[in-house]
């Protein structure tokens, strides 16, 4: 192709919202510090971390559906992970975070919604953990019940509306029959609760 051309397919990928001729987008540029531990102590391993990170140029669509570069938001939280083995054939397991997502910055969004410097980042819930029972009753034969919990979040920029969180079990089994044979069974959301992946 000759200098300057661009496919027909790539001229899609540039398309940009209704009206808009030049998004004149800039990149995004993160500044973040992070300091952790990690150890291990039979039978119990551990790792802890801390985090501090500033966004800016988010990219976003503002009122009028045009996209644009000048968000900044700032994450401050915690990560853990934690597994202890109880006896030979048990074994305890959590991770999780703990974080507040910010808007630093006041702006009108698409659907006239207004971010306000210091609110939460909608969708972003302030906590997620995990936590899990391993055990192996026989060789060959693993079982796990896992605990997943979603912490409560702001649906809208504007923090207006909440979602509530939940908790959600999972039970798996998973079975070595032979070199050759496997067999495994899943069954997510045993306790049947109403949830959403994102609402």
């Amino acid at each position: 192709a000759s200098v300057g051309f661009r496919p027909p397919e790539i001229t899609e990928l540039y398309r940009l919202q209704r009206a808009q001729s030049v998004a004149d987008l800039d990149s995004e540029r993160i500044e973040a510090v992070e300091l952790g531990v990690k150890g291990a102590w039979a039978p119990l391993d551990l790792e802890l971390a801390a985090f501090d990170m500033r966004k800016e140029n988010v990219i976003l669509r503002e009122s009028n559906g045009f996209n644009v570069d000048d968000g900044r938001t700032t994450h401050r939280g915690l990560e853990y992970r934690l597994r202890w083995r109880v006896l030979d054939d048990l074994t305890v397991a959590a991770s999780g975070t703990w974080a507040r997502h910010r808007y630093a910055f006041s702006r009108s969004v698409e659907g006239g919604e207004q971010i306000v410097d210091g609110n939460d980042v909608d969708t972003a819930p302030r906590y997620l953990y995990r936590a899990g029972l391993q055990w192996q009753p026989a060789a060959g034969l693993d079982t796990e019940a896992e605990w997943l919990v979603v912490g409560p979040y702001w649906l809208d920029a504007a923090n207006q509306h909440r979602y509530p969180g939940h908790g959600v079990l999972n039970l798996r089994a998973h079975w070595q029959a032979s070199s050759r044979w496997s067999f495994a069974l899943r069954l997510n959301n045993a306790l049947d609760r109403w949830y959403a992946d994102r609402a």
